[in-house]
């Protein structure tokens, strides 16, 4: 009987130490997706890991095999075929296949037409188990790219209701999508049966913070161990309280887009007398912290993609004043605002406090505008509530943080925010703008295959936004990430594809 006892207690011990073992991961960031279709807005879900896509993006942000471990173009660019990963199961232990990616990627290209209707699809076949080819009506070089967002990210038939709603998004990554509070949080679980690295941790809290502060507040609190995108001023203070700070240069640029569809912004000449009235340094240095580098170009010097031959708009007071008075814009009443035909030069600058950073370096803007005589009035609205004045045109200046390379390859950012079908519709790049060379030169890239001759298409892009400024550069982004001190293996990547959880322990 004692030794029954014996044994008894330490079962019971194991199975609490056991429990004690169990270790749970709390992160914290400002974006909520709104919806839990991946197919219609993967972003959040593809960095959280609980769904995966055929391509994945390495952190020199190349595209690197995924759920397709390989693939081969046919020599006219038109036939790709994908050879899939071998003994691959979505969360509910559907077999991976060629058939079950072919249904979820042509639900994904209809959902997320924005997206994908950029791409030239014929049809998608699945000749067997392993292997899927997607035929294209033309030549498309950064098909491979476009199949590494997370809107294509393959979901088993089981997430589906009758009617084809997604009511759990059942994914093959290394952790298990568990549930989802809008606007609150996202729990995820282990994957124990992941076909590549298994997580360290057993459950992730993916808490949905708006408010850098109080992200800052969970971390002294002990209640998150990860707290996402803080401005350089909270993260200065934390480094010193002994907590680990991240920082990543990242594919995104902080940037204006002026509306061109109207005065003041419709003279080529007064956008790029603001772009010489911006004193670049000044807000990296008492604004940023130091954290970043100015812009010249649309992409920072380190990528690829950036023609390193743009040299950035100098602080030009006088350069700005006089390209204002070629545009008719003089001071008549002495009272230090420019005005022309008995109208001030008065302008509304809309952003957004999401990315904490960005009002107050509206502020400095606001002052440096007025030093060339433009008076400025701000609108911090929240992100749809500033995007939608955006589309409608009720604004001057837009203040942005702008990703570049969610798609690894310039084509899409070239199509959406530069070529003229992207300029014309809703989106966040330049407004309303149109320049029959722009299309041209995005055109030709789209179709060519040979990458150094689309370097050096999209270098000619670059330069003439810069000389015509529908928009104006500020800074490129260092993400700031801050951990507790037990935390090892957080990794933060250049073009925000992933978190990489499953490499995060706890200590």
């Amino acid at each position: 009987m004692i030794l029954l006892a014996l044994v008894v207690m330490g079962a019971g011990c194991t199975e609490k130490e056991e429990q004690k073992e169990l270790q749970t991961l709390t992160i914290s960031g400002q974006w909520s997706p709104n919806t839990i279709d991946t197919h219609l807005s993967g972003y959040i879900s593809q960095r959280l890991g609980y769904v995966e896509t055929l391509v994945g993006v390495n952190y020199e942000g190349k595209i690197i095999p995924n759920l397709a471990k390989s693939w081969e173009v046919s020599s006219d660019g038109k036939d790709w075929t994908f050879s899939l990963r071998e003994n691959v199961r979505f969360h509910d232990g559907t077999p991976f296949t060629a058939g079950t990616m072919k249904a979820s990627l042509e639900r994904s290209f209809a959902k997320s037409e924005p997206i994908f209707g950029k791409i030239p699809v014929s049809s998608i076949e699945a000749p067997d188990d392993l292997t899927l080819k997607i035929s294209l009506n033309s030549t498309f070089p950064a098909l491979p790219a476009y199949l590494s967002k997370a809107e294509s990210a393959a979901l088993s038939p089981g997430s589906y209701d009758e009617k084809g709603n997604v009511v759990k998004p059942i994914g093959t990554g290394p952790f298990v999508f568990e549930s989802w509070k809008p606007e609150e949080e996202i729990v995820i679980v282990k994957n124990q049966d992941y076909w590549g690295q298994t997580a360290l941790v057993d459950k992730v809290i993916y808490r949905i913070i708006p408010e850098a502060v109080t992200r800052k507040m969970l971390l002294d609190s002990k209640e998150i161990q990860i707290a996402m995108i803080l401005p350089p001023e909270i993260a200065e203070g934390l480094k010193k309280d002994g907590y680990t700070v991240l920082q990543q240069p990242i594919a995104r640029v902080r940037m204006m887009g002026f509306n061109t569809e109207k005065a003041p912004f419709d003279d080529m000449r007064v956008r790029q007398a603001v772009n010489y009235a911006i004193d670049r340094e000044e807000i990296l240095t008492y604004v940023l912290h130091g954290y970043g580098t100015t812009a010249a170009g649309l992409f920072p010097q380190d990528f690829y993609w950036a023609n390193k031959e743009i040299a950035p708009y100098a602080h030009d007071i006088e350069k700005a004043k006089a390209l204002l008075g070629d545009a008719g814009w003089i001071d008549t009443d002495g009272d230090g605002v420019l005005d022309r035909e008995g109208k001030p030069l008065k302008i509304t600058l809309v952003t957004y406090p999401e990315r904490a950073e960005l009002p107050p370096i509206a502020e400095v803007l606001q002052q440096q505008f007025k030093e060339v005589g433009i008076e400025t009035e701000l609108k911090v609205l929240n992100t749809d509530a500033a995007n939608s004045l955006r589309n409608k045109g009720e604004f001057d200046i837009f203040l942005l943080g702008r990703g570049l390379l969610f798609t690894p390859d310039p084509h899409e950012i070239m199509m959406t925010d530069y070529h003229s079908s992207g300029t014309s519709i809703d989106g966040w790049g330049a407004y309303r703008w149109h320049n029959d060379r722009v299309d041209e030169l995005i055109e030709q890239a789209r179709e060519t295959s040979d990458i150094a001759v689309r370097k050096k298409l999209y270098d000619e892009v670059q330069a003439i936004v810069v000389e015509e400024a529908p928009v104006a550069y500020l800074n490129y982004y260092v993400n700031i990430d801050v951990t507790s001190s037990n935390i090892q293996g957080y990794r933060l990547h250049p073009t925000e594809y992933s978190l990489n959880l499953e490499s995060v322990s706890i200590t």
